[in-house]
């Protein structure tokens, strides 16, 4: 039985691949606040738990330069651990830089 699930969660972690989103205001503008937040999808992703980024927030009423959305190998390791029992929990990074 250990051994079944150790197996499933090296080719989960294995044929899983990260993926990377960005959205660019501008050109060659430079970032001086970098935040970084897990954002938590559920249900193959079709639940989004987590609420949407609130930019003016998040940079406390500054101008945005740049959001990265990205799967990471720690959200794909993480995320294989609670897939073993089925298609559950699909966490991601955001990244919001700010002027």
């Amino acid at each position: 039985m250990r051994t079944s699930i150790a197996v499933s969660v090296l080719l989960s972690v294995a044929l899983s691949g990260c993926t990377t989103i960005y959205f660019d205001k501008g050109k060659n503008v430079k970032a001086t606040e970098v935040t970084e937040k897990w954002h938590h999808n559920f249900a193959l992703g079709l639940y989004e738990q987590s609420p949407p980024v609130n930019l003016k927030r998040e940079c406390a009423g500054k101008a945005w330069v740049s959001v990265k959305t990205e799967e990471s190998f720690l959200n794909g390791l993480a995320g294989s651990a609670v897939n073993v029992f089925g298609p559950i929990w699909y966490p991601q990074t955001v990244e919001i830089a700010c002027k």
